[in-house]
């Protein structure tokens, strides 16, 4: 069990016992020149509820335009060698098609999903048709299932320039059991290139988050909670965001994160909207009946040169921001949404926000009609910065973030 910030998440048990092991090879899945999409469904097909693992090497996947990507079982551990070194198992999509997600996890409970490199597409994504394409892995309740989605565990992976509108999506749709008990810890996410064959990342409207975690904006049923991002390397120059919680989110621990360079790698134009952000808590259901995101703790972590904000709060609601370093935050345009390495935005009851040590930021902490609990924080800022900026009035949702 893991205890922080007030809050409780549970480390998810993939099966009370280690379930056996089929080899992705007996089911035809080669390295090398091979298409391994087909010989791979099928693998994971036959060996749900146990361990399936894929050796060492790089496997192609070469989806003909769109395909909907693989399917893991219940019960299922997805196995490879390891991320990175001589041993790394390498699923890549190739340049023929996109998948909507690799990996998709879908009303199924107890997975997990280790050792492993994703290489993304440069395909079309789709979004100039409204399409969404592009995923690495994606998490998901419907509505109408009888059971929530639980007990998923995303761990020592890496992920590398997908071009979907988030890498990871955790998503509970409106009236569906929800999503719970999700670790995704340990992994590393490259973007090193700016994205081919997408919309995502164009602008504020097309914005692209490493790791995304999304309930109903409709209403209370659909909830993604307890859910752990921890310990994870974002190198995210070409990226808007590395990790986002939207409304439908509860019970939210994002710690010892190192996030580099989020949005420096994408236009620069002045007096606009860049809309890039290390951390981003957001009440994406505006004046709907979502509930906003709450319970959602910020520690520890580690950001470098965020070109808007290092955390952007905006509507959320019980919130623990503390121990995070932060420094590099550049962006100067503040006239409609507050830039800072911390900025909160109508944000409620931010009941800690302490032992932060923000340096060479523009701006240190801003704060627009919060309810803050301000303790002591480390602030210099950089030459013609400021140290705070704080905007008292009625707390309560006003800014927006157009929809994607």
């Amino acid at each position: 069990m893991l205890v922080a910030a007030g809050l409780t998440l549970l480390s998810p048990p993939v099966g009370a016992q280690a379930p056996s092991v089929c080899e992705a090879t007996d089911y035809g899945v080669r390295p090398e020149g091979n298409d391994n999409l087909n010989a791979l469904r099928r693998a994971l097909q036959a060996c749900g509820g146990k361990t399936l693992h894929i050796a060492a090497g790089t496997y192609e996947l070469s989806p003909k335009g769109f395909d909907v990507g693989l399917t893991v079982p219940a019960g299922t551990v997805v196995m490879g060698d390891g991320r990175d070194g001589p041993q790394q198992t390498i699923l890549r999509v190739e340049t023929g098609g996109n998948l909507h997600s690799v990996l998709w996890i879908r009303n199924v409970s107890h997975v997990a999903v280790h050792g492993i490199r994703f290489e993304g597409s440069t395909y079309e994504s789709g979004c100039a048709r409204h399409l969404d394409y592009g995923h690495a892995i994606y998490i998901h309740s419907d509505a109408g299932q009888g059971a929530r989605v639980a007990d998923i565990d995303i761990s020592a992976n890496a992920f590398y320039n997908f071009n979907g509108q988030n890498w990871i999506a955790v998503n509970a749709q409106d009236g569906s059991p929800g999503v719970a008990n999700v670790r995704i810890n340990g992994n590393s996410f490259e973007s090193d290139r700016r994205l081919q064959g997408s919309c995502a990342g164009t602008d504020i409207t097309h914005a692209t988050d490493m790791v995304a975690l999304h309930g109903s904006d409709q209403s209370a049923h659909g909830q993604v909670s307890d859910v752990s991002v921890a310990s994870n390397t974002f190198n995210a120059a070409y990226v808007n965001t590395a990790v986002a919680a939207f409304s439908g989110t509860t019970r939210i621990l994002v710690e010892n994160n190192t996030v580099r360079d989020v949005g420096r790698g994408l236009p620069q134009a002045a007096g606009i909207e860049l809309g890039s952000y290390a951390v981003l808590i957001y009440n994406s259901a505006h004046e709907l009946p979502g509930l906003h995101p709450d319970v959602v703790a910020v520690t520890g972590n580690e950001i470098t040169n965020p070109v808007s904000c290092g955390v952007y709060v905006a509507g959320a609601a019980d919130l623990t921001i503390s121990g995070n370093r932060i420094s590099g935050q550049s962006d100067r345009f503040d006239d409609t949404l507050p830039k800072a390495a911390i900025a909160l935005n109508h944000a409620l009851r931010v009941r800690v926000l302490s032992d932060n040590e923000l340096r060479n930021n523009y701006l240190g902490i801003s704060s627009v009609a919060s309810e803050l609990n301000l303790g002591n924080n480390r602030i210099d800022p950089a030459a013609g910065g400021r140290t705070s900026k704080i905007i008292r009035g009625t707390p309560g949702w006003s800014q927006q973030r157009p929809p994607n």
